[in-house]
């Protein structure tokens, strides 16, 4: 039985080898070594190429099954709706095998140790099968919590967003903004980063640059922190006075110190995922938030319809947001050309995907307001909002220091 399910996992990863990415399986799970070996060559290989793949299986394996076996094991693979239901049978079976090693071992030698081994076993297996019973008793239990008890609703940034987002960026939301092409969005994107650094320095951010490299982001960051241009940063430092450097460095050294990481070297949605993961897993409730620029960069291997992709990129990172209770800001680029007399975004104008607007909880649109005489308005038009109202924002956007200040 638990040999055929591990047959019915690689199938369809043979199939789907970009859900390898985001799958928790791990490869010590599967009993049969040469799908050991299988698992492994379909995560080392990003071509989703069958004779890539076998190839690399035959490097990884002393004793591999044949090339029929392999293709018949990818043809009789169920669909990729029963990946999840195995996937728990599987992980309930190593739990299984792991308390029954663990008995062996206590059997053998009766020590402390191996009890404490035997009891962190049966205490790990009965947490996962309780893991979600479908009862609200936790919920409830919160809620009357929160009417005695104050609790913070979010990560805040700017007052009237905070307003109304009912309190900032509350756990499980996904954050979507949308914005044409020099609009602004990354910079407006390094704003929020900061103001949510600068109310609470406990707060973590995790920030993901698909367009930058980290030394363009910090001269974002430094120009927000300094108003000092960020072209200045690039290429006339040295010329600046004996002040300005001195406060350069200031920004620079708070910069470090603060809880700010960014990422240029992740594209694609499983490397994202794993390090959201790794990263929320250790935050204190409440105190984190990861920035994606942008949704439309990310790459799922394996996948060529952007459609799909793009779906998949959305999918994704709402359930990262639910998994951990967390905020995701994801920026997405809408199409220079509107054919329309009014060019105010609509929600229709996403790219790509219906998915940006079905998975948000909140989308929200950057642009210049068409009515507003001055050049430096930046509307943030919120056009989604599952628990809270719809409005208008207006900034004043000074684009040579990075700065979004609310009017």
């Amino acid at each position: 039985m638990n040999t055929e399910i591990e047959r019915e996992v690689i199938g369809i990863f043979l199939n789907h080898p970009e859900k390898t990415e985001t799958s928790v399986v791990e490869q010590d799970w599967f009993v049969e070594p040469e799908y050991q070996h299988l698992f492994e060559a379909i995560r080392q290989i990003e071509s989703n190429d069958f004779l890539d793949i076998y190839g690399k299986y035959n490097q990884l394996s002393r004793n591999p099954f044949d090339f029929k076996s392999v293709k018949r094991i990818l043809n009789e693979a169920p669909p990729l709706s029963q990946l999840s239901n195995d996937v728990q049978l599987m992980k309930k079976t190593v739990h299984i095998r792991e308390v029954n090693e663990a008995v062996k071992d206590y059997q053998l030698n009766p020590f402390r140790e191996n009890e404490q081994k035997l009891l962190e076993a049966l205490s790990k297996n009965e947490t996962d099968d309780a893991s979600d019973n479908g009862k609200l008793d936790e919920a409830i239990a919160e809620l009357k919590d929160s009417m005695n008890h104050p609790r913070p609703r979010g990560v805040k940034t700017f007052n009237k967003l905070d307003f109304i987002l009912g309190g900032g960026m509350y756990g499980s939301m996904l954050f979507t903004i949308g914005a044409r092409p020099s609009t602004g969005k990354t910079a407006f994107s390094v704003n929020l980063a900061y103001e949510a650094l600068m109310n609470d320095k406990e707060v973590e951010v995790d920030f993901f640059t698909l367009e930058m490299n980290k030394q363009e982001m910090l001269n974002r960051f430094v120009s927000r922190f300094t108003g000092v241009s960020s072209s200045t940063l690039r290429s006339k430092a040295n010329e600046m006075s004996s002040i300005l450097k001195g406060l350069i460095n200031q920004s620079a050294e708070q910069i470090a110190q603060s809880k700010l990481r960014v990422y240029d070297g992740l594209e694609t949605l499983g490397e994202i995922v794993r390090m959201v993961r790794k990263n929320a897993s250790k935050t204190k409730q409440g105190k984190y938030l990861a920035i994606i620029d942008y949704i439309g960069l990310v790459k799922v291997p394996n996948v060529k319809d952007r459609y799909i992709e793009v779906g998949e990129v959305t999918r994704e990172l709402k359930r990262l947001t639910n998994e951990f209770n967390i905020p995701i800001v994801a920026l997405s680029q809408l199409s220079r050309g509107i054919n329309r007399q009014d060019k105010t975004p609509l929600l229709s104008d996403l790219r790509e995907s219906g998915s940006i607007e079905q998975d948000s909880n909140v989308v929200a649109f950057l642009h210049r307001p068409e009515k507003v005489d001055s050049d430096r308005v930046v509307q943030l038009s919120i056009r989604k909002n599952r628990e809270g109202e719809l409005a208008d924002i207006n900034f004043t956007f000074i684009g040579e220091e990075m700065t979004f200040k609310e009017v």
